[in-house]
């Protein structure tokens, strides 16, 4: 039983993995709103609009949570099922403050995480992708730690399949990302202006049509 703690879970096993609900994908954004993003925070806006809209015109169900952190965690779009909401999900997001990321990381896996072990087994996605993005490095957390970040991610990777996806400017992502656990084939650096952010979407719809189609590989 899952405990809160990221590290938790039983084991899957083959019987529970051919169970899960087919053609549902959950979408988990950890979205950095710290004051050094406010210069591409309507550039985030519109692009992450977008990519939910063509996330919306995929077969299948798919479900969108939203973090944003800054000196702390807020979780703006619980569960939102992209065919039921139309509404701007991105408009709460806004950029002040400094950076927590493990905290966010952590709070939202074990959330997310919590809430998928709280579902029937036949009712849980089959595909699950969290996006971690960031302009800097982190310097507010208060309660978990780098290694934290990387134990739960390996975790959720053996145990559960989950996808992750850690998306960086102004610093080497894939350094980054190797310090929290991630392949470099999980690790992508973006240019902190317009163009940089919609490109950026448009690699995470590549990603995400990967994922439904059985194309990223498993670890």
């Amino acid at each position: 039983m899952y405990s809160g703690t990221g590290n938790a879970y039983s084991p899957i096993t083959r019987k529970e993995k051919e169970t899960m609900k087919k053609d549902y994908t959950h979408i988990l954004i950890v979205l950095d709103a710290s004051g050094s993003m406010s210069c591409i925070q309507n550039d985030i806006k519109g692009s992450f609009n977008a990519f939910l809209n063509k996330q919306r015109g995929e077969p299948g169900k798919t479900v969108f949570d939203l973090y944003q952190f800054n000196d702390e965690a807020v979780h703006l779009v619980k569960s939102a099922d992209l065919a039921q909401f139309h509404d701007d999900l991105m408009a709460k997001y806004h950029c002040t403050g400094c950076t927590a990321l493990n905290d966010a990381v952590c709070i939202a896996m074990d959330t997310i995480g919590q809430e998928f072990a709280n579902m029937p087994e036949s009712e849980r996605p089959e595909h699950v992708l969290c996006v971690i993005i960031t302009d800097g490095e982190e310097n507010a957390s208060r309660e978990f730690t780098t290694e934290d970040v990387k134990n739960r991610i390996k975790h959720q990777q053996e145990v559960y399949n989950w996808n992750f996806q850690f998306l960086a400017a102004n610093q080497d992502a894939f350094e980054a990302g190797e310090l929290i656990g991630l392949d470099e084939d999980d690790c992508m650096d973006f240019i902190a202006d317009k163009t940089g952010v919609e490109n950026m979407c448009c690699e995470l719809h590549s990603l995400m049509t990967d994922i439904r189609h059985g194309k990223k590989k498993k670890k």
